[in-house]
């Protein structure tokens, strides 16, 4: 029984599930409504309960005592009924004190019916959704653009969007999420990544945005819509349209060869139709045909196996003999994809992880459950529990008596034929994170690489991650997240609670980000160029 179609069976569970849940105006009232403080503090028993049955290292970085103390003022704290998203603001600071960033309470969005998302989405994407962001110094910049408003200039500062500045929403929801561990790179980059939900939250968004941008010392303002346009003179129009050719026999036979070659390299790297960008992307420096960079925005399991062996096979042949690894803003994903990317790096074998604890023998198994109705588990009971029976079975206990899941990536692994042996240099900053950081520890571990940028978001010595369940709490009907397995590399480093410190910091300036400059990148041409 293959994972994929436990994958496709939950989500057409869910889908089930959610076309016959509450309606979306009693989901809508809910948000607004106060609820009463006896069942506040339900709620916060409930989140207690689980933490401490559900985490596998709680008091990694705080010690139990102080948590119960959290708890108990929080508890002491809430004496006049609340909104959801108020017992949101309340409740996330002691969740994100236990420094677990994959951890956390999420809010609770205004929804809007199947039909007017339909006629939404039939006129376009969110605006806020094609645009992404960096938040250094206090300030907002654009970082891309993927609307079709081409008076937009990337590097532009946002003052304000909707009439709110950036910084009021980061000064009122920075102490409700967390990085893993110590490190404080992380923070920034995450409100950049949430910005747009913390927007909606102040003023739900439905047709455009209003956004007011600081260029070079210029104000300009733009009005955004679903479409991405709003003024004609944003848009070059096509004059005429293009004559089509007829083709021969042979001609059309070339054609659709080369289709189906293109359409193949966008399944396996992962073409995005939206941003016209891959997922996993290889290119050469103009300068030097024998360095490559190796840009992976995140580690989506999708394909990797045949991606990553047709990328190292190119890489083979091209002759390369400088690698850049680009690991900023990869906000990780797959452990199974990073193990077998490390197999093309490692000049050795390898064990790629420490054993993953875990807290009980079913959690992880059941939880991967938790989401689907009970009459679909009944009626497929025959795939089910299979699934159960071998996840159960794979969580062992040690000569401590402590659990673990039994995994694969700690196993030795053999390097693959196809290796890489040139020179490696790995950019990071405090995007990078979870899966990403796993991967850096052990080419740091190795001594394999020299890392060029920023501390990474995630810790050196591991998160907790793996499967992440989205409990709902019975009164508030917040969702509240909580990783089961704790996943580290075999060798620690003694940095407690940091993240993977680089050989050479080089963090871009105000200046440099407006001028789209990529000075860890250029850092490195020069670097190799001396060597």
């Amino acid at each position: 029984m293959k994972l994929k179609f436990i994958a496709c069976f939950s989500i057409s569970c869910l889908f089930f599930l959610n076309t016959n849940c509450t309606s979306v105006q009693k989901a809508n009232a809910h948000i607004d409504s106060k609820i009463a403080v006896k069942d506040l503090q339900k709620d916060i028993d409930y989140v207690e309960y689980k933490l401490n049955k559900l985490h596998p290292s709680l008091d990694w970085y705080i010690s139990k005592e102080d948590l119960d103390k959290k708890f108990d003022s929080l508890r002491a704290s809430i004496v006049t009924p609340l909104t959801p998203n108020e017992f949101f603001l309340a409740i996330s600071p002691v969740i994100a004190s236990v420094k677990q960033g994959h951890m956390g309470i999420l809010p609770l969005t205004k929804k809007v019916d199947k039909k007017e998302l339909k006629a939404l989405n039939k006129i376009g994407k969110h605006p806020l959704s094609l645009m992404t962001f960096r938040y250094q110094d206090d300030n907002l910049y654009l970082l891309k653009n993927y609307t079709k408003d081409t008076l937009i200039k990337t590097g532009s500062k946002i003052i304000s969007v909707q009439g709110i500045e950036p910084k009021q929403l980061y000064d009122k929801y920075r102490k409700t999420y967390t990085s893993d561990g110590l490190n404080k790179t992380f923070l920034p980059y995450a409100f950049a990544s949430r910005f747009s939900m913390y927007l909606l939250l102040e003023k739900p968004i439905k047709d455009s945005v209003h956004v007011v941008f600081n260029y070079k010392d210029s104000i300009y303002e733009r009005t955004i819509t679903r479409a991405g346009l709003i003024k004609k003179d944003s848009v070059i129009k096509e004059t005429s349209k293009p004559i089509v050719a007829k083709l021969t026999k042979e001609e059309k036979l070339a054609k659709a060869i080369e289709n189906k070659k293109i359409t193949t390299r966008n399944k396996l790297f992962l073409y995005d139709g939206t941003t016209k960008e891959f997922t996993r992307s290889l290119t050469y420096i103009p300068s030097d045909s024998t360095m490559a960079v190796l840009k992976i925005k995140g580690f989506k399991h999708s394909r990797h196996k045949k991606a990553y062996d047709s990328i190292f096979n190119e890489i083979k042949s091209k002759g390369v003999k400088t690698l850049v690894l680009d690991l900023r803003y990869n906000g990780g994903g797959s452990l199974a994809e990073i193990h077998n990317f490390y197999s093309y790096l490692s000049p050795e074998p390898f064990v790629f992880i420490d054993t993953v604890r875990v807290t009980n023998r079913t959690s992880v198994a059941t939880n991967k459950l938790r989401t689907i109705p009970k009459v679909a588990l009944v009626v497929f009971s025959p795939v089910v529990l299979p699934f159960l029976v071998k996840n159960i079975l794979a969580v062992k206990k040690d000569e401590k008596g402590q659990l673990y899941l039994k995994s694969k990536e700690e196993k030795l692994t053999e390097p693959k034929p196809n290796r890489f042996y040139g020179k490696l240099y790995v950019l990071t900053n405090g995007g990078s994170f979870s899966a990403s950081c796993i991967l850096s520890s052990n080419l740091k571990n190795s001594n394999r690489a020299v890392f060029v940028g920023e501390e990474t978001g995630g810790t050196y010595n591991g998160t907790v991650a793996g499967t992440m369940p989205l409990l709902k709490l019975p009164n508030s009907k917040l969702l509240f997240r909580v990783g089961l397995q704790d996943i580290g590399p075999v060798k620690k480093t003694t940095e407690f609670g940091r993240g993977i410190l680089p050989d050479v910091t080089i963090i871009p300036t105000t200046e440099q980000i407006m001028d789209n400059k990529d000075p860890e990148l250029d850092w490195i041409i020069q670097d190799a160029k001396k060597k």
